[in-house]
C-alpha cells in the first residue's frame, strides 16, 4: 500500500527550489527564539521542570488528548455534509495530520489529513481540504469570541490585549463572511472560468475543483451545523485552556483561564506565520509576550512553555502513530472515478 506522504508527492517539473522561503522561516524562528531565551534563568527551568507533579500532568494530558478528539468530531460535522464517515476514519486522519504539522514544515499536515480522507471516502480533495480550512477560520472566530469575552473578567488587561482582539475578531468574522457568501457568486465563478486561457479539459478541471469548494462551504449555511460546530468549537477551546491551567499548576504556577485562552489565542495566530515544524520559536516568544504581564517572570513564561509543547508532542505523537497505523491495515473502499482527485 502506498504511504499518505507518496499519494502528496507532485508530478515532476522543472521549478526552482525555495530556498528563500526556507531561509525566512528558520531566520524567523532564530530571531524570535533569541528574543525568548534571552535572560532566561536555565537552572531555574531545570529546577521548575524538575519538580512538576506527575499526576497533574498527565491530568492536563488527558485534557489535550480530549480536546484533539472532539476536533476530530467537529471536522466530522463539515465533512458530513456530503457523506457520512465513520468517527474512527475522521479521528485518525485528523491525529495524522496534526502528527505532520508537529514534525514537517509549511503546515503539510492539512494536504496529509486531507489525501487519508479522500483516499477513504468519495469525497474530493478539494472539498476536503475546504471543509479543513474552513474549520480553522471557525476555530479562529471562536476562540477569538471567549478570549475577549474572558478577558473583560480580569483585573488587569494590558492596552494591546483589547487592540489585538479587536483587530483579529474583525479580520475573523470578515473572513467568515467570505466563506458564507463565497457560494453565492456561482454565475460569476463560471464565468471566470470561461474567460481563463486554456483548454477545455483545464477549464472542466478548474469548474470542477469550483464546485467541490462551493459545496464544502455550503456546508456552513445549515443555520443547525453552524451551531453545532460554533458549540463544539467553545468545548475544544474550553478543553485546551483547562489544560494550560492544569499544566502551570503542576509547575507551581497560577495561570488564570482568561489568561489562558489569551495564550491560545497568540499561540493560535503564531501558527499561521512561516514556521518550523511545532512553530519553534514562535511558541516561545509568545509565551513570553502573554504571560509576562499576568505575573509569569521571563523564567516561568519559558520553562511553562517548554513543559506544555512537550507534553502535546507525546499525545499527538502517540495518536498520530495509531492513526499512521490504522490507515495502512484499513482497506480502500472502491470509488468512483474522479477527474478532482
Amino acid at each position: 500500500m502506498p504511504s499518505v506522504l507518496s499519494e502528496l508527492r507532485p508530478p515532476a517539473r522543472p521549478s526552482l527550489h525555495p530556498f528563500w522561503k526556507y531561509a525566512a522561516t528558520f531566520a524567523l524562528a532564530g530571531v524570535t527564539l533569541y528574543l525568548a531565551f534571552r535572560g532566561v534563568d536555565w537552572r531555574q527551568v531545570g529546577r521548575l521542570v524538575a519538580h512538576c507533579r506527575v499526576r497533574y500532568l498527565l491530568l492536563g494530558l488527558a485534557c489535550g488528548a480530549a480536546s484533539y478528539i472532539v476536533r476530530a468530531m467537529r471536522w466530522r460535522m463539515l465533512l458530513s455534509a456530503r457523506e457520512k464517515l465513520p468517527p474512527a476514519t475522521v479521528l485518525w486522519a485528523n491525529a495524522v495530520g496534526y502528527l505532520a504539522n508537529n514534525y514537517l514544515p509549511a503546515r503539510a499536515g492539512e494536504l496529509v489529513r486531507t489525501v487519508m480522507i479522500s483516499s477513504r471516502s468519495q469525497l474530493t480533495k478539494a472539498y476536503v481540504f475546504t471543509t479543513a480550512m474552513t474549520e480553522r477560520v471557525v476555530e479562529l472566530v471562536i476562540l477569538v469570541l471567549m478570549a475577549w469575552g474572558m478577558s473583560l473578567t480580569l483585573p488587569y488587561r494590558p492596552a494591546w490585549v483589547g487592540r489585538l482582539m479587536l483587530l483579529v475578531a474583525v479580520g475573523a468574522i470578515g473572513g467568515t463572511a467570505f466563506l458564507l457568501l463565497l457560494p453565492r457568486m456561482d454565475r460569476a465563478r463560471e464565468g471566470l472560468i470561461a474567460r481563463l486561457p486554456g483548454g477545455l479539459r483545464l477549464k472542466e478541471r478548474l469548474h470542477d475543483i469550483a464546485e467541490s469548494v462551493t459545496l464544502a462551504l455550503n456546508a456552513l449555511r445549515d443555520p443547525s451545523r453552524l451551531a453545532r460546530v460554533a458549540a463544539v468549537t467553545a468545548v475544544v477551546w474550553t478543553l485546551d485552556a483547562t489544560a494550560a491551567v492544569i499544566a502551570a499548576h503542576a509547575m507551581g504556577m497560577q495561570l488564570m483561564f482568561p489568561v489562558a485562552l489569551l495564550l491560545g489565542t497568540g499561540l493560535a495566530l503564531g501558527n499561521a506565520l512561516p514556521s518550523t515544524p511545532g512553530a519553534l520559536g514562535i511558541s516561545q516568544f509568545v509565551a513570553v509576550t502573554v504571560l509576562m504581564p499576568f505575573g509569569f517572570t521571563h523564567t516561568d513564561a519559558i520553562a511553562y512553555i517548554l513543559v506544555a509543547q512537550a507534553g502535546n508532542y507525546v499525545v499527538i505523537t502517540i495518536l498520530g502513530l495509531v492513526g499512521l497505523w490504522r490507515y495502512r491495515v484499513s482497506e480502500v473502499p472502491a470509488v468512483a472515478t474522479d477527474p478532482v482527485r
